[in-house]
């Protein structure tokens, strides 16, 4: 292809890009008012990500609940009464083999196991005294919220969600799941609008995901066991979308097997395993240890008895989250209300730092760099030069506008940008050229914007960019990056560019008497401003 085709690309390749941050990147916060019948955490730094999550959820829920969902819908008639181990009431035969068994497994254990004492609560216990509760050691609690989508505890959720952060436990919320009534996506909703958000506040554990015996009806709530699986893992996508947090998942060995065939795709998510033995083994698959063994329905504690596997600071650590950077970013940047929508991936390393993709865009980490949104015409430029394993880097700015107005680009750590204009696509522009083009002034100096990546000359000496001003930049180890554009570019291009008599340019264009010129490595070419003509001196 000639270069004149190379322009040719540039422009048929203008793409539509979506919002992006201003120069300089900051940060977005949006807030929306709190569900009136739910409790929410106490106000801390991190409540406009509780207000957004809340938010998002009621947006979500509108679409979500109305899914197409399998299993036949049951009524909730007594979720009051429902908690985490519900199942061991039953005396099912089929309940009794799928929760929590009757036999070996149904018995506390002779002592309290080790592990930091916690313990889970439900409407059936009503008010705690938490003061009573933090005295006798425990550091943690578990609340349930909400059940199926129709089911909000309003009448104790509050004084035990909040009761307990107050009294100086660590404290999550949980929801119990109906999965024949709705999707998982609509269940991880709702929980969220009521109660069941994340913050990263150090009090606060990722919500709980109560998956068991069905107090209504059949034990796998009508589903099969890919329907189940699929179920569980839309409401996993949907709660980590909304929070930034995988939820944790409560269910029993034996109910996890016969529902879902024992899969093994949730073992990213924590484990709370229910097993009343001296033993919490054998754990479902997927999972080659737990983060919290709810051993016993009575003992010490109001509700369950529950135990974490780990020391205070790595509860502390749980509370937190994982420090994974891209993730902090995208909620920096308004979260799935931004203009990069819903990840599609968790943040994964590569090489020398991290990434995150979202259907609207990708954010890229280093230590050297920080965290910087990518997206649109210029995201996809950038990933078919190879990303930050290419020559650019990592970005080391969001998308930002041009100062006329009518270009969007990035930067990179590797001295190198992309730009893009609607007339002439995205390109990337680096080096001794891009650094010759920023001192003429960027794209508001006398060539415009590149409308080529920067490119090899056909001699095998050279490097150049084209741009849209009529106007090229060509560099060589000799002679350094200079500037040709308009009449003269035209008259040195029709001698055949750089393998004509005057070879490559060694001066930008600059003013003579009656006109303009601009220098060679073998001559000069010139112009008349008063009859239009070009000359050609060798030598």
């Amino acid at each position: 292809m000639g270069r004149a085709g190379l322009v040719s690309c540039a422009l048929a390749l203008g793409l539509g890009l979506g919002l992006a941050a201003p120069r300089p990147a900051s940060a977005r916060t949006s807030g929306a008012a709190q569900p009136a019948q739910a409790a929410q955490p106490a106000s801390g730094p991190h409540q406009s990500t509780i207000e957004q999550q809340v938010e998002s959820a009621r947006n979500r829920l509108a679409t979500t609940a109305k899914a197409p969902h399998p299993g036949k819908p049951e009524s909730l008639t007594h979720p009051d009464l429902e908690h985490a181990g519900t199942g061991s009431a039953s005396t099912s035969a089929l309940a009794a083999a799928s929760a929590r068994p009757v036999a070996s497994d149904a018995l506390a254990p002779a002592v309290v196991p080790s592990g930091l004492p916690g313990l889970d609560v439900s409407g059936h216990q009503g008010n705690v005294d938490w003061g009573a509760v933090a005295g006798n050691g425990a550091q943690f609690a578990y609340v349930k919220a909400t059940e199926g989508t129709t089911y909000f505890d309003s009448s104790y959720f509050s004084q035990q969600y909040d009761g307990s952060r107050n009294a100086g436990l660590v404290r999550g919320p949980y929801h119990f799941a109906i999965p024949g009534n709705s999707t998982g996506a609509a269940q991880a909703d709702y929980f969220v609008a009521n109660g069941g958000g994340w913050s990263a506040d150090g009090k606060t554990l990722p919500g709980m995901l109560d998956v068991e015996y069905n107090p209504y009806g059949p034990v796998c709530y009508g589903l099969t066991q890919s329907q189940m699986v699929s179920w569980v893992a839309s409401f996993d996508d949907e709660y980590r979308s909304l929070t930034g947090r995988r939820p944790t998942l409560y269910t029993t060995t034996n109910w996890w097997s016969t529902c879902t065939g024992n899969s093994a795709s949730f073992g990213q998510d924590s484990l709370y395993i229910a097993r009343y033995s001296d033993s919490p083994n054998p754990l479902p698959n997927g999972w080659a240890n737990y983060t919290i063994w709810q051993f016993s329905d009575q003992g010490t504690f109001p509700g369950d008895q529950d135990v974490f596997n780990g020391s205070r600071q790595a509860l502390a650590d749980f509370a937190m989250g994982p420090a994974d950077p891209v993730t902090v970013y995208y909620n920096q940047l308004g979260g799935r209300s931004s203009y990069l929508g819903s990840p599609v991936d968790d943040a994964h390393p590569i090489a020398g730092g991290q990434a995150r993709d979202f259907t609207g865009g990708s954010i890229y980490w280093s230590a050297g760099t920080g965290a910087h949104a990518v997206h649109g015409a210029i995201l996809a430029h950038y990933q078919s030069l190879g990303g930050p394993t290419g020559f650019l880097g990592y970005p080391v700015t969001d998308e930002t506008g041009t100062p006329d107005g009518i270009g969007r680009y990035n930067h990179f750590s590797a001295a190198g940008s992309i730009y893009w204009t609607p007339n002439t696509g995205a390109w990337s522009i680096h080096g001794a050229i891009r650094a010759h083009w920023a001192a003429m002034g960027w794209e508001r100096g006398p060539v415009g914007y590149p409308v080529t990546d920067e490119t090899g000359t056909p001699d095998g000496i050279g490097r150049y960019n084209h741009f849209s001003g009529d106007g090229s930049i060509y560099w060589t180890p000799n002679t350094g990056p200079w500037s040709v554009h308009g009449a003269i570019r035209a008259r040195w291009a029709s001698m055949g560019w750089e393998n004509g008599p005057v070879g490559y340019p060694t001066s930008d264009e600059y003013a003579i008497p009656d006109g303009r010129q601009s220098d060679f490595v073998s001559g000069h070419i010139s112009w008349n401003a008063t009859s239009g003509d070009t000359t050609v001196t060798s030598g």
